[in-house]
């Protein structure tokens, strides 16, 4: 058979594979992808034989997309190496801790997208990632141009079956050491990889956990796999409230993002956390460059400069903070909606690294949460919406409209791919289309004065929506 070619375009995204499973992502097309990549490592990597790292989550569907891709790149001349069941850091550990063992590794994940997707993320060698910039539409175009009939019978997965379980945890705690204190934890592990990984974590840490929605489940019946979805933080706030907790923990569906809520209950922004992570690092580094995306408030830059280290802006999205925080032999980077990434963890995210950071840091400072946030928060008010347009083309033609008509008189532009924000001398605002969501325009404006925020927010929709 042969895969339709608006099913494979449909399915690559800008940082990586996903799509509804199984149509348009179905085993057939991903036995494509497999087949793809081995011929981009072989033709643009100079790879002479190939080895490559393949783990997979819960999802409906992991293990016959994990099978479909093992089997196109093993009918193509690599070897494959089962991790098993992990999450997404744990792909990023093999290739970054063995970069002469694999010379990529694949995860099957749909990471926080809906129940129904199911998807596939890439690196090669080091942990460098495979985005639209930097190789993901190559081997898009290799699949439409190759398009050669795929076997109508995919076999099972038959790999060398490799543990790194041990080796990921040491790897953790050596960049994170400690010391840590007794602090009563809520973890929410969201039916997703966490309940298989934190608890590895937690046989190290003196705290006290107290776990919510720890059953490993790919159809995610206790919440959305999206920490940040509406109502998706209520049951860790309140059980943070009921237990009188130090804080909760809450992660997304592979294990690669984790939102924090203090000890009263309220959410802790990314902004705010890669600030306060940004502090500690540049303590032990000083003078050294820390990344944050487009969409992070204005405390980020003023924490990361008052700290004494080099602010610098970074486009939105995993893969390409990734690479930016390579060129920019960055000491750490962070997003607002939750990824933060370590220089010393191969410049990727991890969400158990930053959740043993955040412990580290409440042990060292003897503070609750929200005492370390509070000068944060009372300096700016933060305003977000999103816009469904239906395409990621309509998404990417507001931002030239906003772009173009919004006054812009006495503004700092940064423009990085399709995304602009303009910094004001009291606000900012920035428009982006979703990277992982096709359509979903986002809309972030940050003031000073909480009325102005509103009313600035309100002038921008009416732009978009017009």
């Amino acid at each position: 058979m042969n895969i339709r070619p608006e099913n494979i375009h449909a399915v690559f995204q800008t940082y990586d594979i996903r799509g509804e499973y199984d149509q348009p992502l179905s085993p057939h097309l991903a036995y494509a992808v497999g087949r793809a990549l081995a011929a981009y490592l072989h033709e643009a990597m100079r790879v002479k034989a190939g080895r490559v790292a393949i783990g997979r989550d819960m999802r409906r569907g992991s293990d016959d997309l994990a099978a479909a891709v093992a089997a196109g790149l093993h009918d193509h001349g690599v070897t494959l190496v089962d991790l098993g069941l992990v999450s997404t850091d744990m792909v990023y550990f093999a290739a970054g801790e063995y970069p002469t063992t694999f010379d990529g590794a694949v995860m099957i994940t749909a990471s926080h997208n809906p129940p129904r997707d199911n998807g596939l993320k890439f690196v090669l060698s080091r942990a460098r990632s495979i985005d639209a910039n930097t190789g993901l539409n190559i081997i898009r175009d290799m699949m439409l141009a190759r398009n050669a009939p795929v076997p109508d019978a995919l076999p099972p997965l038959a790999a060398e079956r490799l543990d790194l379980a041990d080796a990921y945890v040491r790897k953790l705690f050596a960049i994170a050491p400690g010391p840590f204190t007794t602090l009563k934890v809520v973890v929410d592990a969201g039916n997703g990889m966490a309940t298989a990984i934190f608890p590895l974590l937690a046989r190290r840490l003196p705290c006290q956990v107290i776990p919510l929605h720890f059953t490993l489940d790919g159809g995610f019946p206790d919440r959305d796999p999206d920490p940040t979805a509406k109502g998706a933080l209520e049951p860790l706030r309140a059980a943070v409230r009921e237990h009188r907790a130090d804080l909760g923990l809450a992660f997304d569906g592979d294990a690669d993002r984790a939102l924090i809520v203090d000890e009263q209950g309220d959410r802790v922004s990314g902004s705010h956390l890669t600030a306060l992570f940004a502090q500690l690092f540049l303590g032990a580094c000083p003078g050294q460059p820390i990344l944050f995306d487009l969409t992070c408030g204005l405390a980020v830059r003023d924490s990361i400069a008052e700290a004494g280290g080099v602010p610098l802006v970074a486009p939105v999205g995993h893969s390409r903070i990734k690479e930016r925080m390579h060129d920019a032999a960055a000491l750490f980077g962070g997003e607002e909606s939750g990824h933060y990434y370590f220089r010393d963890f191969y410049c990727c995210d991890s969400g158990m690294l930053a959740s043993l950071v955040l412990l580290q840091l409440l042990a060292a400072t003897g503070h609750p949460l929200s005492a370390l946030v509070r000068p944060l928060t009372s300096r700016y008010h933060r305003l977000g919406d999103v816009r469904h347009l239906g395409t990621r083309e309509a998404a990417i033609e507001r931002v030239r409209r906003v772009d173009a008509e919004f006054p812009a008189e006495g503004a700092q532009a940064t423009r990085i791919g399709p995304d602009v924000r303009k910094d004001f001398p009291d606000w900012w605002f920035c428009v982006r289309p979703s990277g992982a969501e096709r359509g979903l325009l986002r809309v972030t404006v940050e003031a000073r004065d909480p009325a102005l925020a509103a009313a600035r927010l309100a002038e921008l929709l009416a732009l978009i929506d017009r």
